[in-house]
């Protein structure tokens, strides 16, 4: 018997993309501005779903990400969910009315008061997915980073 056929045989290739779909995310690294993205929504692991792979790639070097996404998220179908939930967010924080637009919250007293992560995990989430663009895990556990598929297949 051929080592390819016994290598095929013992590596399964419909599990693997099982677990893969599952469990890897993708993270663009670029080591010259790294750290100094827009953070949107708030500190944390940021990385992108296997349907969106071109747009963590727009940030550098693709890696395969394995325990990158949250366990407990806050999930939201598109950016502007998001941001009108993080706007009554801030409003919350800062004790003022959502509807009262001439005084909307100031993003500096609300940085000077706590973050959007830390507010988000008193509320029960570890992180925020944007459905099908990107997602943040403030606490990511046990995260694997890999820079070819053969390395992650390995793992």
């Amino acid at each position: 018997m051929k080592l390819a056929t016994i290598l095929n045989e013992i590596f399964d290739e419909a599990k693997y993309k099982k677990w893969k779909t599952s469990n890897v995310t993708y993270r663009g690294v670029n080591k010259e501005v790294e750290g100094s993205r827009s953070a949107i929504l708030g500190k944390g692991l940021y990385t992108a779903p296997a349907s969106n792979k071109s747009f963590a790639k727009s940030y550098g070097k693709l890696q395969f990400v394995v325990n990158a996404i949250p366990k407990k998220p806050k999930v939201f179908s598109d950016l502007n969910r998001w941001e009108i939930f993080l706007f009554n967010l801030k409003c919350e924080v800062l004790g003022i009315n959502p509807n009262d637009y001439s005084y909307p919250p100031d993003v500096r007293e609300f940085d000077k008061k706590t973050t959007i992560e830390d507010e988000m995990q008193n509320k029960g989430f570890d992180g925020v997915i944007i459905t099908g663009r990107e997602m943040v895990n403030y606490k990511p556990t046990d995260v694997k980073m890999f820079d070819t598929e053969d390395q992650l297949k390995t793992y």
